[in-house]
């Protein structure tokens, strides 16, 4: 459930700057920048859930060690990684558009 939140976040976020050009193409060059700043805020929401969600997983399988055990594979997938990395980007990206947006159209 968290991690198809964080994926539904980060749409979200890429949706909102998608918005926002079209709105600063059409009206004003401010509403790219205006929207840059929801851009990062879905993209954080994200990240949270992501980090909120590994986490969640980690502890469940930690519980199920005991001490006679070998440690389990605790590595996220390569899937998590992905969206991991993706969610920075669209912070920076966010961030440069919130920032500067309205210079750069």
């Amino acid at each position: 459930m968290i991690q198809k939140r964080s994926g539904v976040l980060l749409v979200a976020a890429w949706v909102m700057g998608g918005i926002g050009l079209v709105n600063g193409l059409l009206l004003e060059p401010i509403w790219f920048a205006r929207f840059g700043s929801l851009v990062v805020l879905f993209a954080v929401m994200s990240e949270y859930a992501l980090l909120h969600g590994e986490l969640d997983v980690l502890y469940r399988r930690l519980e199920k060690v005991h001490a006679e055990d070998d440690m389990p594979d605790l590595t996220p997938s390569k899937w998590h990684r992905k969206k991991v990395w993706l969610t920075h980007v669209t912070v920076v990206a966010g961030t440069l558009i919130w920032g500067f947006g309205d210079l750069f159209l």
